[in-house]
């Protein structure tokens, strides 16, 4: 026992440090361009990105005003920037051309002292590093202008940040180790990740698990509906499932809005506000209607291939009543592959309510998770698919329990 559940363990550990994995290197790698600029946008300044790269972990220490710089000119319309690459600190005219370069070695003092030397034909740079950044490494200036530039207006103030970046081992390894104590920390916004995802988790949860379990109870009942010898419900209900679901899911949801909620005006529109359960009904009846039709075709398959099998012909053909076969014997043969199938499904219950939360204004999970990925929130996506993975764990686990306890023959299995 003790081994069994040290193993489940650490499949889950697996599991979840490869999510984690594939997700830091699609979006904390550098793959997909800078986060952190992406955040903020292309216009932010070098002091706006790298604090939103303090935010997302990239950096360990940032200082915004390392270097105090002022472009001196007699023209008072001259424009200038700073740009490290190679290693190289590098004084760009607006066109582009390289007027000075420095290589970044020393302190920060040394770099401020060789730029107070870089003067031309009516113009001069005034640059001094404060107090606190003198003798840091001039290396951390490439690293908080990585992918910027700080530009200098003539007769303007202008600051050089500096900045040391995190390992990205030890990156990965923090923000896992974060994962595993639920701490997701903060979204672009300043405010705490786990506050969000309970919140609109939760008005996600009141949609989803009452849909799901009318969803199911129906499909069951209509699956033993069409296996109980009924041909004509057995005609008719895969007839009517296959004309549902030919007509796509958004041109339903559509319709049914506006002939429920604005032709009868039967369930109001409004957004989300108190009281809640008005705004709920027309989500989940819509949910049930369109989900109810491929879980029967499903359950239906299942219920007429046990229906089907010997043992149940056999005792059918004994005599047995039709109420007492259907709870005593078909019914608990069909609670472990109807179990495991639930087990599938229950991690995506919430998102499951996307379409239905942008259609209807719910905010709840499928909105934050759309917001997340125009935005790049990383804090967010990682959470997210963190959640995903563990709530896939424990309702598989859940169904492997279920289908043990109804089919003894897996538990002999197992054992």
């Amino acid at each position: 026992m003790i081994a069994r559940l040290l193993r489940r363990l650490l499949f889950t550990l697996a599991l979840v440090a490869g999510a984690d994995l594939v997700l830091f290197a699609t979006l904390d790698s550098g793959l997909l361009g800078d986060q952190a600029i992406k955040q903020v946008g292309t216009k932010a300044s070098a002091t706006d990105v790298g604090y939103a790269r303090v935010r997302l972990g990239i950096l360990e220490r940032f200082e915004p005003s390392a270097i105090r710089l002022r472009l001196l000119s007699a023209d008072r319309r001259q424009r200038m920037s700073l740009r490290c690459e190679s290693g190289i600190l590098s004084l760009l005219a607006a066109d582009g051309t390289a007027l000075r370069e420095a290589p970044l070695r020393g302190t920060v003092h040394d770099i401020a002292t060789q730029m107070v030397t870089w003067s031309g034909e009516g113009w001069q740079i005034q640059a001094f590093s404060t107090t606190d950044s003198r003798d840091l490494p001039a290396t951390g200036l490439a690293t908080a202008l990585d992918g910027l530039s700080t530009r200098l207006p003539a007769g303007e103030a202008a600051t050089m940040a500096w900045a040391k970046a995190v390992p990205i081992g030890q990156r990965f390894l923090s923000s896992f180790w974060s994962l595993l104590r639920f701490d997701f920390g903060y979204d672009r916004n300043g405010r705490l990740v786990s506050e969000q995802l309970s919140q609109r988790g939760g008005r996600s949860l009141l949609i989803s698990l009452p849909a799901f379990a009318l969803t199911m109870m129906l499909a069951v009942g209509l699956a033993f509906t069409a296996a109980s010898r009924r041909r004509r419900w057995d005609k008719r209900l895969p007839l009517i499932a296959a004309l549902v679901m030919s007509v796509s899911s958004l041109a339903w949801i559509l319709f049914l809005r506006h002939c429920f909620a604005f032709e009868l005006d039967w369930f109001p529109l409004r957004p989300w506000s108190e009281p809640i359960l008005p705004l709920l009904l027309l989500p989940v009846l819509i949910w049930v209607y369109l989900s109810v039709w491929p879980d029967y075709l499903l359950y239906r398959s299942i219920v007429q291939q046990r229906a089907n099998e010997g043992w149940l012909r056999a005792a059918r053909a004994r005599g047995i009543s039709p109420l007492r076969l259907l709870w005593r014997h078909l019914l608990p043969n069909l609670a472990a592959p109807i179990a495991s199938l639930l087990a599938v499904t229950l991690p995506f219950l919430v998102l499951g309510s996307l379409l239905l939360e942008h259609i209807f204004d719910i905010p709840g999970l499928g909105g934050s998770l759309l917001e997340a990925v125009e935005q790049h929130d990383v804090n967010i996506l990682r959470a997210l698919t963190f959640l995903f993975a563990i709530g896939y764990l424990l309702a598989q686990w859940f169904g492997e329990v279920i289908a043990s306890g109804c089919d003894p023959r897996l538990r002999r299995a197992k054992a």
